[in-house]
């Protein structure tokens, strides 16, 4: 029996004296005490520290206690013991193993009943604290643990997803919390990682799922952000009964438990916690509707380590294709693939960064499953199957595309866009050429096929020029326009919505932001594009296109307005190398109006044919506005006025080339008013807009000769049927070969994006170095006079078989040369510049003969008795001189009036001729030759 004045220590036996002592001198001796006294619990660390392996004796004590007192409801005894544990596992970190079976198991013993909150939350608190300190060596090689540790991780999972009664949103907020320590922990990736993610993975989805407005997450919120998110209702006010926590404060927590599972720096545990993520989807049937599986799978991309997102596009892509053959019902196979890929449109057109993501695996991926759909819902047509599958087919279709569309969202590499769209035109000039074309490809309808890829490349086009190349953090390379040269012959298509969805996305991919300025008056136009090799290739192409386009029997209003749009965009694009190139095709075109096609059975050809003239002048209009040149607009409107007064006008109307299609889509050609011929009244004259334009304009001066070639669409710069192995293919069996365009590359320079005016000028004089030929005068004998010269000139004229008189150069039957006439403003350079050296010579009395020399070449002409030797003019010299020459202090004389003033100037067209050029390689074939 103890002693009158016996301790409550005393009562203690003798083997736990020193420990058990320690600890319960920790606990209040009076009921309005709350948690462990300060003092004692600071000796009771200081003596578990110091010696470790004490710890094994209190952890077994407390465990004792504490499920003794649990049983006895002493719940402040309780919340003190777990006070103590919390302390006793922040001081004793690294020995934490040496207890933590006995710190498990306490929470095990207090979880099974979970009636009182403050008890579960406090029990939340120490494991939270316990998973942030414990590495995970015990799970693997201590059985008893693993399942104690297993069972408590499962009792928090199963508080996770309480539903029905008042506090069920606060027990859940609780347990998403303890999983949040959960997944945050080491321990996780210790030891069958499987098997512990099967455990609290559902539970964090399920937290998600059951928000009744879905998931939505700002993607381009930082992780700070998103791990903040809602963080003011914390475990302390969501216990307090007259604080309401809501569903969104649940899906919060649920977000930021995915955020601490997924912020993992291991790629394979990314990839294990995706396959298990898609795993649950598939085996709890969540696919449709589709807003809260594409919000979770947007949740987990948000929290993810930007290297690493791009696993979820993988896992996706996959899935995709894995559909057939894990779901067997036809209605749940086409929601499932429409979620995933919504989803995938999601992440794709979403700002957040897919380092690492393989761009053409993936855009090959969804090309194929296009085909896919695109087969499907023509079996599903055939067979009379129901709207709904149908519309399920639609927004599959849709998705991809814009999916496609997406991956030009972000520039990973310089070459990216072109890629893109290099082997969307693979795809869309395959049979192009083919005679009949077949009525499928893959199984699908040609048009069908053809449509879908059309909507993919517009989508890349326009997201490239909207977000992608703009956004770059570094330079994209440029998209060469040659891209696009296999698909032209889509323009010739039977079908009228390939014809103008394939112009649309030529317009969308010619015209930029600064091209959709006013350009009127502008008399500083630059082009920021610079002739290469690929971009004649594809403008000769272009015109050659354009000019069988408008001459198709399938010609409608709303071909006008895209025949139109693609000059325009054209001329945007390329500016003024492109006028200069394009004008012989459109004289060439006006000559086609005005031709008679014998009997009038189809009277509505002479409607297009007005129609065609009436863009022509349109076109001029718009070019010469852009330059600000007065008298050739004049001269265009009274064209028009003219043609408007006989009924031979048709406007075109063109806005944006959406709003253009959309309001020609219902128009037809009108039947043409008598008389049906001429069909033009008031044609334009050639040479008096060629003769207006290089007279306001300096800038056209230097290429007045290509205004006057003759357009031949056969032959142009080597256009011949059926070279396909020395050209290259684009559309309807014709090949253009390179050959041409390569022979003056060695001239072709490289500029910059932004250059001026004058330097655009030098790149079309490099650029006909080889489009032109040279001009030179017949060398004349020192003892021969003018007239002698004059019947050597007509002695050695070419004849129509291409061969010299007198003994001068042969030139081949075959030469381009023999087709080329040289151009009058050429001519009129010429005997300028003859006129100028005539009059200084004859200025100066006291010499015999006189010579100016011009640049490179010298111009002699000789004068009464006095002999001028004539020498080679070369075009690209006269160039150089004024178009205008001001002779004797006096106003500046035009090149017509000095041929009225000499007419003796005239005779110097007798000792013209064209020189060719020696050896195999010819630069005298014009590009419209």
């Amino acid at each position: 029996m103890p002693g009158p004045h016996a301790t409550h220590s005393s009562l203690i036996p003798s083997r736990y004296v020193k420990h058990a002592t320690l600890i319960n001198n920790c606990y209040p001796s009076r009921p309005d005490e709350k948690g462990p006294k300060s003092s004692d619990l600071s000796y009771l660390v200081f003596y578990a520290t110091s010696k470790p392996a004490k710890l094994t004796k209190v952890g077994n004590y407390i465990e004792r206690r504490t499920v003794r007192d649990f049983r006895k409801k002493k719940l402040s005894d309780v919340h003190c013991s777990l006070e103590i544990i919390k302390t006793l596992i922040m001081s004793s970190k690294a020995h934490l193993n040496i207890f933590s079976k006995n710190i498990v198991s306490i929470l095990d013993a207090l979880l099974v009943d979970i009636s009182d909150l403050d008890i579960v939350r406090h029990c939340q608190n120490v494991f939270s604290c316990f998973c942030g300190a414990h590495d995970g060596s015990t799970v693997g090689v201590d059985l008893e643990f693993r399942t104690v540790y297993d069972r408590v991780v499962t009792r928090f999972a199963g508080i996770a997803v309480l539903k029905g009664g008042d506090n069920s949103n606060r027990y859940r907020m609780i347990g998403l919390r303890a999983l949040e320590s959960v997944v945050s922990s080491s321990a996780l990736y210790a030891c069958d990682t499987k098997a512990q993610l099967g455990l609290v993975l559902p539970t964090i989805l399920d937290s998600l799922i059951d928000s009744k407005t879905g998931v939505s997450v700002a993607l381009d919120a930082s992780p700070e952000v998103i791990s903040t998110l809602r963080r003011s209702i914390s475990i302390q006010v969501a216990v307090h009964p007259d604080n309401v926590v809501s569903d969104e404060d649940v899906t919060a927590e649920g977000i930021r438990c995915l955020r601490a599972l997924f912020k993992t720096p291991n790629g394979g545990n990314i990839r294990l916690a995706l396959g298990l993520s898609f795993t649950y989807l598939d085996e709890h049937a969540q696919w449709w509707p589709s807003t809260l599986a594409i919000g979770i799978i947007m949740a987990i991309v948000s929290v993810i380590i930007p290297q690493y997102r791009f696993m979820v596009v993988n896992e996706i892509t996959a899935r995709i294709d894995s559909v057939e053959s894990t779901t067997l019902d036809l209605t749940l196979r086409l929601q499932k693939r429409a979620t995933l890929i919504s989803a995938l449109e999601a992440i794709l057109v979403s700002p957040v960064s897919l380092i690492g993501i393989p761009v053409l695996e993936v855009l090959h991926a969804l090309l194929v499953a296009l085909t896919k759909s695109l087969s499907a819902a023509s079996s599903m047509v055939k067979e009379g199957e129901s709207g709904r599958l149908l519309s399920l087919t639609s927004v599959i279709q849709d998705g991809l595309v814009k999916s496609i569309g997406g991956l030009a969202t972000h520039i990973y590499y310089s070459n990216q866009v072109p890629h893109i769209i290099s082997h969307i035109a693979g795809k869309l000039s395959f049979k192009l050429g083919v005679i009949p074309q077949p009525s499928t490809i893959l199984d699908v309808p040609t048009v069908d096929y053809r449509a879908a890829l059309l909507r993919c490349m517009l989508a890349v086009i326009k997201t490239s020029k909207d977000s992608g190349r703009q956004e770059a953090s570094f330079h994209a390379a440029e998209i060469s326009s040659d891209l696009l040269t296999p698909c032209l012959g889509l323009l010739m298509d039977d079908n009228a919505v390939i014809r103008t969805t394939f112009a649309q996305a030529l317009i969308t991919f010619l015209v930029t932001k600064d091209d959709e300025r006013d350009n009127a008056g502008s008399a500083l136009m630059t082009s920021r594009i610079p002739s290469t090799s690929g971009d004649l290739h594809f403008r000769v192409a272009a015109h050659q296109t354009l000019y069988r386009y408008a001459l198709s029997a399938n010609f409608s209003p709303k071909d006008l307005a895209v025949f139109y749009g693609i000059l325009k965009a054209l001329f945007d694009h390329f500016q003024d190398d492109e006028f200069i190139r394009v004008v012989p095709m459109l004289f060439s075109l006006q000559d086609w109006c005005q031709t008679a096609e014998g009997p009038q059975e189809d009277i509505l050809l002479v409607t297009r044919k007005r129609a065609v003239a009436a863009a022509i002048v349109s076109y001029f209009q718009m070019a010469v506005a852009t330059y600000s040149m007065a008298e050739p607009q004049e001269y265009l409107e009274n064209i028009k006025r003219s043609r408007e007064s006989e009924l031979q006008w048709i406007p075109v109307q063109y806005g944006s080339i959406e709003e253009t299609l959309a309001r020609a889509e219902e128009l037809t050609w009108d039947a043409p008013t008598e008389p049906l011929t001429p069909t033009l009244t008031h044609p334009l004259a050639r040479e008096h807009l060629v003769t207006l334009l290089t007279t306001v304009s300096d800038r056209f001066r230097a290429g007045a000769d290509r205004f006057g070639v003759t357009y031949n669409v056969e032959s142009q710069s080597g256009v011949t049927p059926g070279q396909g192995h020395q050209g290259r293919e684009f559309g309807s069996g014709l090949f253009l070969s390179s050959s041409t365009l390569h022979e003056g590359a060695g001239s072709i320079r490289v500029h910059k994006a932004e250059r001026s005016v004058d330097s655009r000028i030098r790149v079309s004089r490099h650029l006909e170095d080889w489009a032109l030929p040279k001009i030179v005068a017949l060398q004349a004998g020192s003892s021969s006079d003018l007239s002698a010269t004059e019947e050597a000139s007509e002695s050695s004229s070419l004849t129509r078989e291409g061969s010299e008189i007198s003994g001068l150069q042969s030139l081949s039957e075959g030469s381009p040369m023999m087709s080329k006439k040289i151009g009058v403003d050429s001519l009129k350079a010429a005997l300028a510049a003859a006129q100028m050296v005539a009059v200084d010579a004859t200025s100066d009395a006291g010499s015999s003969s006189a010579s100016s020399e011009i640049q490179n070449g010298t111009v002699g002409l000789a004068t009464g008795t006095q002999r001028l030797s004539p020498v080679s003019i070369h075009v690209q010299t006269l160039r150089k001189q004024p178009y205008h020459q001001h002779i004797g202090g006096a106003s500046t004389v035009s090149t017509a009036s000095n041929l009225t003033l000499r007419p003796d100037l005239a005779e110097l067209l007798s000792t013209i001729q064209v020189e060719g050029a020696g050896g195999s390689e010819s630069r005298l074939v014009p590009p419209y030759m």
